[in-house]
């Protein structure tokens, strides 16, 4: 294997940690700005909707992180092959 395709594979691991972070964060900016704009129209709902906010919130928060050990591991994988010389 030579070391354009273990660059390559660096890079690929890092730009899919970026991303899979990005869309983490734009998820829970979606939810938690569906949800704010549920308790502005109806004020005495907001703790049922702050409830049913932290659920998902936690769930793709979990799912980011999991992608991100999953880029991490490739990343780690491609060390090794690295020190074993290819």
């Amino acid at each position: 294997m030579n070391l354009l395709h273990i660059g390559l594979g660096y890079l690929g691991a890092g730009w899919g940690a970026g991303v899979i972070m990005l869309a983490a964060a734009g998820g829970i900016a979606k939810l938690s700005a569906a949800a704010l704009e549920g308790t502005a129209r109806q004020p005495e709902a907001a703790g049922n909707l702050r409830t049913s906010m932290l659920i998902p919130a936690a769930l793709i928060e979990g799912l980011g992180f999991f992608a991100l050990v999953i880029c991490l591991l490739v990343a780690l994988a491609l060390n090794g092959v690295v020190a074993k010389g290819g």
